[in-house]
């Protein structure tokens, strides 16, 4: 994992999110088990669950709650990028095999399942109903917009379209990160509305940005597949 971006309190905290993700599997098949901890190995920005720490740490929220949701968050993008690695036919991410370049469809398929279930069993572990709302939306909001790109194909959109194309993909997730992480730290209506509004922002320049250096950079650079045949990619013109 590269954590240089984030402080070492941060870092720490991050990497036991990282075993408690490992965990989830323990009792499951030996695919599964080996299957996440492959996923996790692979490593990443740890963006989402550093946003829900730390913002969580800034409202004073407690920990242990804090870290099960930080790594409910991070299994949904995982189980996200399972199944967004398949249906785009990419073969390598982060510099390491997807799962569809070594098992069958069907098997990538279940294995996405069973990350999806279990993100959303540590959501519930933080006995918020609020929070289980919440996932279970942005969860809705994510299938949704991949729906929406598989019928409306490859062809240049305008501006509205692609907003709400990376919002559904990225920034409904930041904003469930930022959002959770101020109810799970019993922080007031409005303050979990700036939250909420903080995600927004983040995510969708996080998804500018890297559709951009889609355009820039290399594939071996950007750690994943090249995007420039993506549909959430920007539109040349408004």
């Amino acid at each position: 994992m590269s954590t240089a971006i984030f402080p070492e309190p941060i870092r720490e905290q991050l990497r036991a999110v990282e075993r408690l993700m490992v965990e989830q599997a323990e009792g499951h098949h030996p695919d599964l088990r080996a299957a996440l901890a492959h996923l996790v190995a692979a490593g990443g920005k740890r963006v989402r669950p550093a946003l829900v720490l730390l913002v969580g740490g800034m409202l004073k929220g407690e920990t242990q709650p804090l870290s099960t949701f930080a790594a409910a968050v991070e299994m949904l993008h995982t189980a996200t990028l399972v199944h967004d690695d398949l249906i785009d036919g990419a073969l390598m991410r982060r510099g390491m095999p997807t799962l569809n370049a070594q098992w069958s469809p069907a098997a990538t398929v279940l294995t996405g399942d069973f990350i999806f279930a279990r993100s959303a069993t540590l959501a519930a572990a933080t006995n918020s109903v609020q929070v289980m709302r919440m996932f279970a939306d942005t969860l809705a909001v994510i299938v949704s917009g991949e729906i929406s790109q598989l019928f409306d194909g490859i062809h240049h959109t305008d501006r509205e379209r692609y907003y709400r194309r990376i919002y559904a993909k990225t920034a409904s997730l930041f904003e469930l990160a930022t959002a959770g992480a101020a109810v799970l730290s019993q922080a007031p209506e409005e303050q979990v509305e700036a939250m909420r509004r903080l995600g927004y922002a983040l995510g969708m320049a996080f998804q500018i940005v890297d559709d951009i250096l889609d355009f820039t950079g290399s594939p071996a650079q950007m750690g994943g597949q090249d995007h420039r045949l993506c549909p959430t990619n920007p539109p040349s013109r408004s």
